[in-house]
């Protein structure tokens, strides 16, 4: 039970914005279908991914499923309360946050591959392969948000800096993470 409890809490964090998110008016039909879904998606892939490694051997770290609904509640917060347009560092805040849990996501795929001996690579490596394969999938989203604004005018990149300070961010988070899973592994040896 006690290695499933930071499952249940991610379940529970969710399922209740879930339900904020279907049941409360904050935002356009599509919008708020888009955020619900956003949630979902991170629940199904996180989910499947830990089973996928716990069959392995392995499992996703508990600051993993912190980061994941922590980056899942700030967007959502930020489109309910209208934060993004509030507060100038509020998107800089969630991106950092985003780019802290795609790493710690690739960071605990990487480490596990590397402790069941199919990577043959230092802890220090490894990681690092977590956070640039994080930035990498950063990457793609900010594209993506690029390619939606050119071909179906959704107004996601606000202004000419706004990739580079969303990517910037990422990279911010990355970091910072590989810092704190290397503080926790040397809190456990």
């Amino acid at each position: 039970m006690k290695e499933r409890f930071p499952i249940i809490i991610f379940l529970v964090a969710q399922s209740a914005l879930l339900v904020i998110e279907l049941f409360t008016s904050y935002d356009t039909f599509g919008r708020q279908n888009a955020l619900a879904l956003t949630n979902v998606v991170s629940v199904i892939t996180l989910l499947f991914f830990d089973r996928w490694l716990r069959r392995r051997g392995s499992r996703l770290a508990r600051l993993t499923f912190v980061l994941a609904a922590g980056a899942v509640w700030l967007d959502a917060l930020g489109n309910f309360q209208h934060l993004y347009a509030g507060f100038w560092w509020w998107d800089r805040l969630t991106h950092a946050v985003g780019g802290m849990a795609l790493s710690a996501v690739f960071i605990d795929f990487f480490l596990s591959y590397r402790a069941t001996g199919k990577l043959q690579a230092g802890w220090g490596w490894a990681a690092w392969m977590g956070v640039l394969v994080g930035q990498l999938v950063g990457s793609l989203y900010e594209i993506s948000e690029w390619l939606g604004d050119f071909w179906f005018d959704t107004h996601r990149v606000q202004g000419p800096y706004d990739t580079p300070h969303d990517l910037f961010q990422n990279l911010v988070g990355g970091l910072v993470v590989l810092v704190l899973m290397r503080m926790f592994r040397r809190r456990a040896q």
